[in-house]
């Protein structure tokens, strides 16, 4: 059987590996930082495609990892739930989301559901990882099956290759550098912990760019977002950027009010005209980043597609 290594250990790197070493793969995982270093622990994570690229293989992959949250769903101790969520759109908006879902998962938005402003949204019932929980649960999940998890920066790939391995890379924005793809740049995203508030509904609005807002409720706190800065490498949060998340988040939802913020923090999001989920032409590399806002919503789709790729080889 051959070995694999599988390059970050973000929810891409953790949910592929799963399915490769359950699959009876030998696979190992270096990673630069352990998951809860990671942009993957800053993420929302609630099932919802957003700047992914092609619009219709996003969708496949996202309507894929659908079924698994669900199963997941069901689950204890995997810090995922079903949860209702309020999709807010334009005339013009691209809602083709929501064809992948399950009969009954998703209908259009009564008049009285909607906030001011908006004529037209979708309440869905849609997976919610809370990155706390789900990140521990893949990576012990991952350990249990017999896969190796080890913090090592890999600088270059050539000498794994001549070892005879196959090298997966999920390295997200890390890619840029290591595989020289000069496609790939970070969408800047900051977001608010704030405590829980008795009326506040989960709902997002992603029409309009510069103007993304989404309100997470959580088991024990809000998550309030974002900011979508395409090119920006900034890392520190930003008092202006708190000050604009909040007005865009009570523009939606007045229950939130004047919320006890417990936070601030700021990932970036790897973007490229397409995802990359594909066998490297020449070399023994298999492609798995570049999900844009998307990385949980098709994490399991795009590890099913890595695997596949395995098994056709084979």
């Amino acid at each position: 059987m051959a070995q694999i290594t599988i390059l970050g250990a973000g929810v891409s790197g953790l949910t592929t590996g799963i399915l490769l070493r359950e699959a009876g793969y030998q696979v190992r995982i270096l990673a630069r930082e352990l998951p809860a270093q990671t942009v993957s622990a800053v993420a929302a994570a609630i099932w919802f495609p957003y700047e992914a690229e092609p619009v219709e293989m996003a969708n496949r992959w996202s309507a894929a990892s659908y079924l698994v949250f669900q199963e997941l769903a069901g689950l204890p101790g995997t810090g995922v739930s079903m949860v209702d969520f309020l999709v807010l759109s334009a005339e013009g908006q691209d809602d083709s989301w929501k064809e992948g879902l399950p009969k009954g998962a998703v209908r259009q938005a009564s008049a009285e559901e909607l906030p001011p402003g908006f004529n037209l949204g979708y309440l869905a019932r849609v997976p919610l990882a809370e990155t706390p929980v789900y990140l521990p649960y893949l990576q012990a999940r991952f350990l249990r099956s017999g896969g190796e998890l080890a913090i090592r920066e890999v600088l270059e790939v050539d000498s794994l290759l001549q070892q005879g391995h196959t090298v997966v890379n999920c390295t997200g924005l890390g890619a840029r550098q290591l595989f020289s793809d000069d496609s790939l740049y970070p969408i800047r995203g900051q977001v608010l912990r704030a405590a829980k508030k008795e009326g506040v509904r989960s709902m997002v609005f992603s029409g309009v760019k510069g103007q993304l807002a989404y309100i997470i409720v959580r088991s024990t706190d809000i998550v309030l977002g974002g900011t979508d800065y395409s090119h920006d490498y900034r890392l520190e949060h930003s008092e202006e950027d708190t000050r604009l998340i909040l007005q865009r988040c009570r523009a939606l939802d007045a229950a939130i009010d004047t919320p006890t913020v417990l936070g601030a923090a700021v990932g970036l999001r790897p973007k490229r005209p397409a995802i990359r989920c594909e066998r490297e032409a020449g070399r023994n590399v298999i492609h798995n980043y570049g999900h844009g806002g998307a990385g949980y919503t098709v994490s399991w789709g795009c590890a099913q597609e890595v695997l596949h790729l395995m098994q056709a080889r084979r």
